[in-house]
């Protein structure tokens, strides 16, 4: 318990002063903080949200809280480009040497991270200001928290960041609504595990398309995702079209780290492979037609591989997200893999962006460039705009207005429509 109680104070303490030996250059950040008096509301709102946060709270039992409470609004003070000096006793001291023996995890330091957010809130501080307080906080994870952070795997400890596993993809992995990206689903985090379960709908003028289905990610490295399409047509003689599609998905992070590398410029990197089987056709009985393949594709089952590089810059409040996929899939494969025109696996580049409004909300907007396989499928890009809501950890919403371009010759409207997106997870 004493070792708890040390490692506490020492978190705050200790990561205020690393910070602080890289304070900004200039006064707008100390300034959108209210200055003086604005950083002691917000440490004075931010020690009662420590003390009563059953993740930490038994960590600062004895601690001089007033003492501490100095020495944070000093450092916040001289991180953010204040006149203050930190002068408590840690001050140059070496950060990793410090944290080596404290056993301090993941979820600790995201439950003061988080803290310190909703101090910043309440005291409504603009979101890009407490992003840029964050961005100097973020890369002291690196020394603060140490590999032997030792937390029960039988329970999920849900300690990363609001938002941070992203929504559910179309295809079940973790990401945007159209592109996955370098991020892991659920909020676990090295320690632990998470995982989601998930429901889109699309709906364009003529069709619409279902999804739904699970996702774990392990050590916040590896995801594992199931998915079911289903795909239906609206208007004649279309209307009784049913197309069903399975997908497996298996993502691994490489490289990177999106949350805390704010000093680096290096994205979150992983790489992913999606099996898929189409299941068949249905409501196409009368032309002959039960199975893709007399579509004109040249598969009922593919394989999409990918790599995505993912960089989330708090000081800008944007995340960034680059995918290059090989692929042979027709609309996803819902059409198949291949075609009479192309059978080949083709580089598809894939993007998105995101401003963060606050740590709840965000905004943005994908592209996802598609190959043109089938002479039946004028196929074109997707892009979308879409609006994500994280209430808690438990829930996000996302709603989007997508662009799916053409997908039958059999229909030559652009098919444009409202796509919407909801997760459960942990």
């Amino acid at each position: 318990m004493v070792l708890h109680r040390l490692a506490g104070a020492s978190l705050l303490l200790a990561t205020t002063l690393a910070c602080a030996q890289t304070p900004y250059a200039e006064d707008s950040t100390y300034r959108g903080l209210g200055g003086q008096e604005g950083i002691r509301k917000i440490v004075d709102t931010f020690i009662p949200l420590i003390l009563a946060d059953e993740r930490i709270k038994a960590t600062f039992e004895d601690t001089d809280m007033k003492q501490l409470a100095e020495r944070l609004a000093e450092q916040f003070c001289e991180l953010s480009g204040g006149p203050c000096k930190y002068t408590g006793k840690y001050k140059g001291k070496d950060m990793a040497s410090v944290h080596i023996d404290l056993k301090i995890s993941n979820a600790q330091f995201n439950a003061l991270a988080e803290d310190l957010q909703i101090a910043m809130e309440r005291n409504h501080v603009p979101n890009s200001v407490a992003n840029k307080l964050i961005a100097k906080l973020a890369p002291m994870q690196r020394d603060i928290v140490t590999s032997g952070a030792a937390l029960s795997h039988s329970r999920p400890d849900m300690g990363n960041f609001l938002a941070t596993g992203g929504v559910s993809q179309l295809e079940g992995a973790g990401g945007g609504g159209i592109t996955p990206w370098a991020l892991i689903s659920g909020y676990g985090t090295r320690d632990s595990w998470g995982g989601n379960v998930h429901y889109t709908h699309v709906k364009t003028q003529d069709y619409s398309l279902g999804t739904y289905g699970v996702a774990v990610g392990l050590a916040d490295r590896l995801e594992i995702s199931l998915a079911r399409q289903e795909f239906k047509g609206e208007l004649a003689p279309l209307d009784q079209l049913r197309i069903k599609q399975d997908i497996i998905g298996l993502k691994l992070r490489v490289a990177g780290d999106a949350v805390y590398a704010q000093d680096r410029w290096l994205p979150q990197i992983a790489v992913g492979i999606l099996y898929k089987k189409n299941k068949g056709v249905d409501g196409l009985g009368a032309l002959g037609v039960s199975n893709v393949t007399q579509l004109g594709a040249k598969d009922d089952s593919g394989y999409d591989y990918y790599v995505s590089a993912t960089k989330i810059l708090f000081e800008q409040s944007l995340l960034l997200n680059g995918t290059l996929r090989a692929t042979r899939a027709n609309q996803m494969g819902i059409l198949g893999f291949g075609g009479d025109r192309n059978d080949s696996t083709r580089l598809m580049p894939e993007v998105s962006l995101a401003y963060l409004v606050n740590r709840k909300l965000a905004l943005g907007a994908e592209y996802r460039r598609k190959p043109h396989n089938l002479t039946l499928d004028d196929e074109k890009a997707y892009y979308d705009a879409f609006i994500a809501w994280f209430p808690n950890k438990n829930l996000s919403l996302t709603a989007a207005y997508a662009h799916l371009g053409d997908i039958t010759v059999l229909n030559k409207k652009k098919q444009k429509g409202w796509y919407l997106s909801l997760q459960a997870g942990f």
